[in-house]
């Protein structure tokens, strides 16, 4: 019999796919701890302006978001597909069926998550060279010479 990896176990950076470690404690899991990044960006950005120079950064980060997700997705599919070889997996209908309707939608969200990097590489692009005053500047950059956003 082909020993088959428990992906539940799997461990990047401290992290699994799920919440809890061997022993049974409770640990975010990176699905967890990237919902909850987008939330606090969701508390941070609600708060008065955001330069330019600030949102670029911003979504030079998040447009990853859109180029790594259709690759993550695509992988969670397959294994999905693959679960039916390995394990006795039972539904209330027939599993083949609910995986091909699990299959059929996340295709159709890597096509959406490849658009949004594209969406949000472009955006980034169009605010590239944007700078900004705020009252007493002399010669504003984009960025100071400690590396913060201005």
């Amino acid at each position: 019999m082909t020993a088959v990896v428990n992906v539940e176990n799997l461990l990047h950076g401290g992290r699994s796919l799920v919440a809890f470690t061997d022993q049974g404690e409770y640990v975010a899991g990176w699905p967890e701890v990237a919902r909850e990044s987008i939330r606090a960006i969701n508390h941070l950005t609600d708060h008065g302006p955001i330069p330019a120079p600030t949102l670029y950064r911003v979504l030079g980060e998040l447009k990853g978001i859109g180029h790594l997700l259709p690759q993550a997705l695509a992988q969670l599919t397959r294994g999905l597909r693959k679960s039916l070889e390995v394990y006795r997996v039972y539904d209330a209908r027939d599993p083949a069926d609910s995986v091909l309707d699990a299959t059929l939608l996340l295709n159709q969200a890597v096509r959406k998550a490849a658009e949004l990097g594209e969406l949000l590489e472009a955006a980034q692009a169009a605010i590239s060279e944007q700078g900004y005053h705020d009252g007493d500047d002399k010669d504003p950059t984009l960025f100071d010479d400690e590396g913060a956003s201005r």
